[in-house]
């Protein structure tokens, strides 16, 4: 919900018809690997250090060109490494602008990329969600100030492929799918597409007001039942502007439990305990809080995470020896969080109802770059496992441009992770 987006929640232009998009697109395979960027060797951080050595080595290795904004991360049962971006460079084009969707490969750990290819798909902050199977997913929203967006408002896409991104399906996602939502209203979906326990594939759907679903597929998202309505217990959802499911992020708990990791707006929910909640106006300075269904996604009622204001953008991802690593995007630095902004990490543990992650303690701070005079870097950054067990993680910085020159930069930091306790002096 950044500025563009923000401003995607106004008024809808005239009432046009919107008609289900369903194509299949050929996606060109980009050649043989090169190298995409400069390669550098260097330390993370570890502020507040608990269980952690004070720093970690790492190496770091630059993508893309100037402008290309929140890469995700993905691995494939093959080992094949994805990173989805898009262009965010914003240049004037017909009225309005365009963002392109970018994709680079990698077939050897995230040492070396291919080039940088622009898909044929459409829709900005592009989240990937890899099946059991290898099916890919990637969920979109479409900003109406892209020319390429002919409804008039913000609508959402989910495109699938089931041969390794050589082709997709696509499969738009608009006002007429949320039953209660108003003509044109914004649609967002949630950032990943979660395989339960039982093969079940979710995704969160929603409109303004409270307006949401939780879809559900039998067939890997090529189908979907749209009919399980959300309710969310003591909310006040006649004072939700934003679609409450979009950007959430779905887990599932031992016992069967659904969590959602939302991003809401930190004026409209009860303050962090101890804490005065922050009346910026700016979108940075939101929170995540903790919803949690009993009986299959229904009924959700509120908990805290244990995060904090200007925390956004979550990832939780398994490691091979049981522990738990949240990544998260620190967007806004509201005491005592200090600058510079960029991607943090965090390590949990799960439990049968969940996980539980300390925030203030051995933070890893993964990037660092964003000058801190700049109000965002995006960020984004989820993390993927190796085989050998080398961590890789994507993210965007701001460059000396700040976030207002539209100067983003694409990195990615491979590194492990040590055992708790233990220093760590060889990188990856």
């Amino acid at each position: 919900m950044n500025s563009l987006n923000a401003l995607a929640y106004g008024a809808a232009s005239a009432r046009q018809v919107a008609v289900p998009l369903i194509w299949a697109m050929l996606v060109a395979l980009a050649g043989a690997p090169a190298s995409a960027g400069e390669v550098t060797k260097g330390w993370i951080e570890v502020r507040n250090p608990k269980k952690l050595p004070a720093r970690i080595a790492c190496e770091r290795v630059s993508l893309g060109k100037q402008g290309d904004y929140k890469p995700c991360i993905a691995k494939l049962p093959n080992g094949e490494l994805f990173i989805v971006a898009f262009d965010a460079s914003h240049r004037p084009i017909d009225g309005g602008i365009r963002e392109d969707m970018l994709l680079w490969r990698s077939r050897d750990g995230g040492r070396t990329w291919s080039k940088r290819q622009v898909l044929p798909l459409v829709g900005r902050e592009p989240y990937f969600s890899v099946l059991s199977d290898g099916t890919l997913l990637i969920t979109v929203h479409f900003l109406k100030q892209d020319v390429r967006n002919k409804e008039g408002y913000v609508y959402s896409l989910l495109h699938r492929s089931t041969d390794g991104g050589h082709t997709w399906q696509s499969m738009k996602i608009g006002w007429e799918d949320v039953p209660g939502a108003a003509e044109k209203a914004t649609v967002v979906t949630s950032r990943n597409v979660l395989e339960l326990q039982d093969g079940t594939v979710i995704l969160g759907v929603a409109a303004p007001k409270g307006v949401s679903y939780l879809w559900r597929s039998r067939d890997r998202g090529r189908t979907w039942d749209k009919t399980l309505a959300c309710r969310f217990a003591g909310v006040d959802t006649s004072r939700l502007w934003w679609p409450i499911m979009g950007e959430t992020v779905f887990w599932q708990a031992r016992n069967g439990n659904l969590l959602g990791l939302f991003r809401v707006d930190q004026k409209l929910f009860p303050p962090i305990p101890g804490t005065k909640v922050p009346q910026e106006k700016l979108d940075q300075y939101e929170r995540l809080v903790l919803f949690r269904s009993r009986d299959g996604g229904r009924n959700w009622r509120m908990e805290e995470l244990g995060s904090y204001y200007g925390e956004m953008y979550p990832a939780i991802l398994r490691l091979q020896d049981g522990r738990l690593l949240m990544t998260f995007t620190l967007r806004a630095a509201v005491p005592p969080n200090e600058r510079p902004l960029g991607v943090r990490c965090v390590l949990g543990r799960e439990t049968d109802d969940g996980f539980e992650f300390d925030f203030r303690h051995d933070r890893i701070m993964l990037d660092t770059k964003t000058p801190d005079d700049s109000i965002s870097g995006g960020g984004f950054g989820p993390t993927v496992q190796l085989d050998d067990g080398t961590l890789v993680t994507a993210y965007s910085y701001a460059g000396p441009g700040g976030w207002r020159g539209q100067d983003f930069r694409i990195e990615l930091v491979r590194w492990r992770c040590p055992p708790a306790g233990r220093s760590v002096k060889q990188g990856p």
